[in-house]
């Protein structure tokens, strides 16, 4: 089969409109960007113009008489708010009662990430027995920059007016269960490596969806992450675990086209929302934390080092 030849920027626009450059017939040059953009404008031609057709009396019926779906069948009733919850609803009341919050977004450039993550997944599954997830990245990303910005990772005592900066990062994990929200804690985090973050990440969820997580295990934490975009959301505003000082959001990972080195170009995109308790924080650090996390992630092959 012969190459087609294209400019970066051509490739770009066919990939994210779906179009097989193949399609636009051009072999004698280089297909430009403007090629693609006359071969759509085309097509979207061709969907207005498209000719009427008469239809059967049958068709006719099941245009005038579609199909209805079914749908679940509501009902009212009251439901006692259970115990997990209520302990849910007072921490969160509490936090943003006693919280100067603000929140600052990066986006992140994660597509070296995905290609080392793809590159090294079966191996280490093989050899570990573990599926590394991006979560698990990213959480070494954030313990490497909370070690190097510690107030992010320390809690303020009302009691004796005080700043207390921690001697260990542990690592808060906000779960999702049936029960409500539980936030379990990997201990002594900053020392471990991603296969061992991922393990217990794994452990962690599974024993607070079963209902076995211990309370040691969910105690002591020092900074937390919540990870929504395991449902597909791309932003969010965090609510801090208090009395920590920070939390980091995750939004899910997507397609995109950036412009890099004046070329547009396809890129897995990621925005990370990190939240800050502003009177004892300033909002130069947060940025500075944010974007060491946001440098991390895009150098991904210096995790395992650092």
């Amino acid at each position: 089969m012969q190459k087609i030849l294209a400019t970066p920027k051509a490739r770009a626009i066919a990939k994210q409109a779906n179009i097989n450059l193949a399609d636009l017939k051009i072999e004698s040059r280089k297909i430009e960007s403007a090629d693609v953009e006359n071969y759509i404008n085309s097509l979207k031609s061709a969907q207005t113009t498209t000719p009427k057709i008469e239809t059967s009396a049958a068709q006719t019926e099941k245009v005038i008489n579609p199909v209805v779906f079914a749908s679940n069948k509501l009902e009212a009733k009251r439901e006692k708010i259970a115990l997990i919850r209520k302990a849910i609803a007072r921490a969160m009341t509490n936090s943003w009662n006693s919280v100067a919050y603000v929140n600052l977004v990066n986006q992140i450039d994660v597509s070296d990430l995905w290609k080392l993550r793809k590159s090294v997944l079966e191996s280490v599954q093989k050899a570990a027995g573990v599926k590394l997830t991006f979560l698990a990245f990213i959480a070494k990303a954030i313990l490497i920059a909370l070690t190097e910005f510690p107030i992010m990772a320390a809690k303020y005592d009302e009691t004796s007016n005080e700043i207390v900066y921690p001697e260990t990062l542990n690592l808060g994990l906000a779960v999702d269960t049936e029960a409500g929200l539980m936030v379990p804690v990997i201990k002594d985090a900053q020392n471990l490596s991603i296969v061992e973050i991922a393990k217990e990440i794994i452990r962690l969820a599974k024993a607070a969806r079963e209902r076995k997580i211990k309370p040691s295990e969910m105690q002591g934490g020092s900074f937390t992450i919540t990870n929504y975009g395991s449902v597909g959301s791309l932003y969010g505003v965090p609510v801090i675990n208090y009395p920590e000082l920070a939390i980091a959001g995750v939004g899910a990972i997507i397609d995109s086209a950036e412009v890099k080195d004046g070329q547009i170009v396809a890129a897995k995109i990621m925005h990370l929302t990190v939240a800050a308790d502003h009177r004892w924080i300033d909002g130069a650090t947060i940025g500075r934390f944010a974007a060491r996390v946001k440098e991390l992630l895009e150098k991904p092959e210096i995790l395992g080092i650092l």
